[in-house]
């Protein structure tokens, strides 16, 4: 298990896509962090109570991040001893769009870089056993097209993998909760 940081030069466009207006919440973007009573039948959410968790913490009211996009799904491991992998990923940037500066998302990521990596240390001290997580912290640059901002934003893509499906997300919920704690230990040193 390790926490990699990594930058994209490809250009993140927000909105993307087009909202359809027959109530399909599967395409475009939505704004959660105005929108928060959608959570529950966002598609990524049905029946991910951790993706629910985690959109209901980044896109708080009191947050400064807001969430661009996520998704979730289980797709087959790439080695025969963990054929089962959950791959996920969730984009986000400081709700305050003109802050959204290079410097401060590549601090943002070292910064929970650091926090998951010890957070993720005890739950595998804790559980006597190795987590199976891949996870991947990458900026890249945003243009954030309704306000006419260039900015950027952090993609967190984790991964777990393992044999059975329930222990697999199980060891994917720890490094949700671990990237939810740490975005508010990052809330807590902002807010002082």
């Amino acid at each position: 298990m390790g926490i990699l940081l990594s930058e994209r030069t490809e250009i993140f466009y927000v909105p993307y896509g087009p909202l359809c207006h027959d109530g399909d919440l599967s395409t475009g973007f939505i704004d959660v962090k105005a929108n928060l009573a959608l959570i529950p039948v966002l598609p990524p959410c049905i029946g991910w109570p951790e993706t629910q968790d985690l959109l209901r913490n980044i896109n708080d009211p009191l947050s400064p991040f807001m969430s661009l996009a996520t998704h979730q799904s289980f797709v087959d491991g790439h080695h025969p001893d963990q054929p089962v992998r959950l791959i996920s990923f969730v984009t986000l940037c400081l709700a305050e769009i003109t802050h959204n500066h290079k410097s401060i998302i590549t601090d943002l990521a070292t910064f929970l870089q650091g926090q998951m990596d010890h957070l993720l240390q005890d739950i595998s001290q804790s559980l006597q056993q190795p987590l199976h997580l891949e996870i991947v912290l990458e900026s890249q640059p945003t243009v954030f097209q309704a306000f006419e901002v260039d900015g950027w934003s952090l993609t967190i893509f984790i991964s777990a993998s393992g044999q059975e499906h329930h222990r697999v997300r199980g060891t994917w919920g720890w490094g949700i909760h671990a990237f939810i704690d740490a975005l508010a230990s990052y809330h807590s040193l902002e807010g002082r």
